[in-house]
């Protein structure tokens, strides 16, 4: 009886978790120790202290399905010359129950691609912007993919 009772739960259970993801949502509802590594992709613009940060700012994150985990993506409001969001790529929880950033982006928003036979999705930065060679901010829409431990741009839009 209990066997069948998980049994019908599970999937229920399931969906429960699988519901936040690909969702943007406030940091202060992110899962376990999510928040406080979402908050400090923050500190560097706004202090360590969130009680301190302007109003307007509305950082939010969103959960991305990968085949063993999820990553997780910080979008947060900047002032420097990219003149977008920045968002901070964190790779799914590590042994040691913590999560390295894989990378930061400046784009106007993030669309999860997801590709068959990859163990992660590709992430399409649309109204990214990147600087370049004399440093000058450039709109370059990019479509990015995970392999052998960094980002590697497949598609640029102009």
């Amino acid at each position: 009886m209990n066997k069948w009772l998980v049994l019908l739960l599970l999937p229920l259970l399931a969906g429960s978790v699988l519901g936040r993801d690909l969702i943007w949502q406030p940091l202060d509802s992110l899962a376990g120790g999510d928040r406080a590594l979402a908050e400090q992709t923050l500190y560097e613009e706004f202090g360590d202290n969130p009680e301190q940060w302007p109003d307007w700012i509305d950082p939010a994150a969103l959960y991305v399905p990968t085949a063993g985990d999820r990553l997780l993506i910080v979008r947060r409001p900047v002032h420097d010359l990219c003149g977008q969001y920045r968002f901070a790529i964190l790779s799914p929880v590590t042994p040691d129950l913590t999560r390295t950033t894989l990378g930061d982006f400046c784009a106007g928003s993030v669309t999860v691609i997801p590709v068959e036979g990859r163990e992660w999705p590709d992430l399409m930065l649309s109204e990214g912007r990147i600087p370049d060679e004399a440093g000058i901010w450039q709109r370059v829409d990019q479509r990015l993919r995970w392999r052998d431990g960094q980002w590697w741009r497949i598609t640029v839009l102009n």
